[in-house]
């Protein structure tokens, strides 16, 4: 179950200070039929030098998306394959990087030179062991941009991080806290069992989400299902977050 913060645990402040390394970033990438969105979201991420590596992990696809991904040259991109699931996707990815920062990153949200920036001054942060971003959608209206509101101000109050605001870990901080369940709701998860033991960092910067799906589905159809999530998760009831956006890829 989700918990406030108290006003004790603030978010912790990122002080800057000389550093003679800065921590590598693995990006890991979940994908299911993500042909559409991935091109421009690895050359976001492959555009910036503090990326060690991208290891995109897929569950199946049947649209083209490994075989882009097989079509890239660049020695910092590895694909691998997993069943189906963001949860066991991700772990499985995670037990192959080799970066001091693990960024867990939705292949329809757009990285930016400045989260990595933001980012990247956070990791030569010893306190800071995760974590994630502001978010917003590509083509805002009144509708989307409650649905960020609702993510950003669930995120400052309580610490818990959502998945489509691109969440940062440390490697040995993330196999502390045992990695992702491999059910529904795996970010919601991790979170409360990560906040037992350090409260997580929220980066002011915005990631962006395609507003694609959301708008196929219906931004108001959209807006309850992100209130349902969190009113069955403090409920302790799961729900499937795969079967609703399967049929809006």
């Amino acid at each position: 179950m989700t918990k406030a913060v108290p006003e004790q645990l603030a978010q912790p402040r990122l002080t800057p200070g000389p550093q003679s390394h800065t921590p590598g970033i693995s990006v890991v990438i979940p994908t299911l039929n993500e042909a559409l969105a991935l091109p421009a979201n690895l050359t976001s991420v492959l555009t910036n030098r503090q990326v060690l590596e991208c290891i995109v992990v897929d569950g199946g696809s049947r649209d083209g998306t490994c075989a882009y991904v097989d079509s890239l040259n660049d020695p910092r991109v590895t694909l691998l394959h997993s069943p189906p699931g963001r949860g066991l996707q991700m772990n499985k990815g995670a037990s192959q990087a080799q970066g001091d920062m693990l960024l867990f990153h939705h292949a329809d949200t757009q990285l930016t030179a400045t989260n990595f920036a933001e980012l990247g001054h956070a990791c030569n942060q010893p306190e800071v062991l995760w974590g994630g971003f502001s978010h917003q959608f590509s083509e805002p209206n009144w509708k989307l941009n409650l649905v960020s509101w609702l993510h950003n101000f669930r995120f400052h109050r309580t610490g818990v991080v959502y998945g489509d605001q691109s969440m940062f870990i440390r490697r040995d901080f993330f196999q502390r806290v045992g990695g992702f369940a491999e059910e529904e709701l795996e970010d919601l998860d991790f979170s409360d069992r990560a906040i037992e033991i350090s409260q997580s960092t929220k980066l002011v910067t915005h990631v962006v989400t395609d507003s694609r799906k959301f708008v196929q589905i219906g931004e108001l159809r959209a807006l309850a299902h992100v209130v349902a999530i969190i009113l069955r998760y403090q409920w302790e009831r799961r729900t499937a977050n795969e079967r609703f956006f399967e049929p809006y890829r």
